[in-house]
């Protein structure tokens, strides 16, 4: 019997983390917004003083919110400028935030070739090799979701302190 609960508990464990997940949702744009910004400040080369500019990728209304923000601190840089449109950039950004699922693959290839932060709010993206991701649990409380793959790849310094409060993603 105590072989068959060493068994059991991982399916149980596993089925519980889905339906955790599956309540999750995708923030309103202003939260996606200022979770994004608070979030970059843990970043060391989005934080050291430069100006940090920010492509949108298939989000209008988003695009919209971060604009909003333009001139916000990120640590000792700020936000300068906002573009977005439904092709990837033509000109690199700091970060790329990425709305569709459908322009996964391809935002992940430029990020990473780039080596700046792929974010996005929408917390399956993350799964999908996003590196920063956003939700809202039904508890009304925002939850910060972090890809240590893409974070690598992207070459990407974190303060330690993000650990503590994001759920990693291998």
């Amino acid at each position: 019997m105590n072989d068959f609960k060493k068994l059991l508990l991982p399916g149980v464990l596993f089925l519980i983390w889905g339906q955790v997940e599956a309540q999750l949702k995708k923030p309103p744009a202003e939260i996606t917004t200022a979770m994004l910004i608070k979030v970059a400040a843990f970043e060391k080369s989005l934080s050291d003083g430069r100006d940090v500019t920010l492509y949108v990728l298939g989000s209008p209304e988003v695009a919209a919110a971060m604009r909003k923000a333009i001139g916000t601190p990120i640590g000792n840089s700020s936000l300068r400028g906002v573009e977005s449109g439904d092709d990837l950039p033509a000109s690199k950004p700091s970060i790329l935030y990425v709305e569709s699922a459908s322009k996964v693959n391809a935002a992940i290839g430029y990020t990473r070739s780039n080596k700046i932060l792929s974010a996005a709010g929408n917390p399956d993206l993350v799964e999908k090799g996003i590196t920063l991701g956003f939700g809202i649990g039904d508890d009304g409380k925002p939850k910060i979701f972090l890809n240590k793959t893409g974070s690598n790849e992207e070459n990407l310094e974190w303060n330690p302190a993000l650990f503590k409060i994001a759920k990693l993603v291998p």
